[in-house]
Order: structure tokens, then sequence, then C-alpha cells
């Protein structure tokens, strides 16, 4: 009973070891990609389909794809999704946010630009932005 015990500890000892490293490996990359240099790049497509959860019911997913070139000139791709309750709210949201031809920054590791991400921040949003700077 008690090497039971020894190996139930061990082997909980251990998940929680790979568990700490994982969550400390990604917070590491969080840093690191926080000094990826950014290009300007542009909304190329959007597409917009219907999906299941697993609770049975839909949602509307949002795909945007952008292009942009990285530091060596090279025309790259990339894409972030969104998801939406409905069809109409995806639809209103890429008209007034993410259209088709909006310029937009992308950040990109320097050693394999294919790792990308858009750079969406509160100024991203035109409804989160200050009309007026009056404190």
């Amino acid at each position: 009973m008690d090497r039971a015990h020894e190996f139930e500890t061990i082997g909980l000892l251990a998940l929680c070891l790979v568990a700490i490293s994982a969550i400390a490996r990604g917070f590491w990359m969080y840093r690191a990609s926080l000094t990826w240099p950014t290009a300007d790049g542009v909304i190329t497509r959007i597409d917009i389909e219907r999906s299941r959860d697993a609770s049975g019911g839909h949602y509307f997913c949002a795909t945007f794809s952008y292009d942009f070139h990285d530091d060596a000139a090279n025309r790259l791709h990339g894409s972030w999704y969104k998801n939406f309750s409905s069809e109409e709210e995806a639809r209103q949201f890429s008209e007034r946010e993410l259209p088709v031809g909006k310029r937009v920054v992308v950040r990109f590791n320097p050693k394999n630009s294919a790792f990308n991400d858009l750079e969406l921040d509160s100024w991203t949003y035109t409804g989160d932005r200050p009309t007026s700077l009056s404190v």
C-alpha cells in the first residue's frame, strides 16, 4: 500500500512539473514575441463559417487572412480568427473593424517569419479609440 502511494505521489509531482514547465515556456515565448519586429500588412480575405460547439449549439467563426512582407522582402501570409454568436454580428464586425483592404500591423518572428500574428491592441478597433483626450 505504501509503495502504491509513493508511485502516485511521484506521478503527481511529475505531472505538476510538466504543467509548470509548459506554462513557463508559454510565458517565456510570449515575452520573447513582444520583441519581434513588425511589418505593415493588409487584410486580403474574410471567411465566415458556421461551426458546432461541444454542447451541440453553434457559433460563427470569422477568419481574417492577411499578407505582409518580412525584413527580407518575402511576401508572407497569415490568418487570425474570432468567434461570434451570429453571422450578422461577424459580418458587422468584419465590415467595421477589419474589412478587406484594411492596413494592419503584423508582428513576426525574425528567425522564422511563418510564425506571425496580427498586432491587435485597443487601438485596432474603432469602437475603442478615444474621441476626446479631455480628462
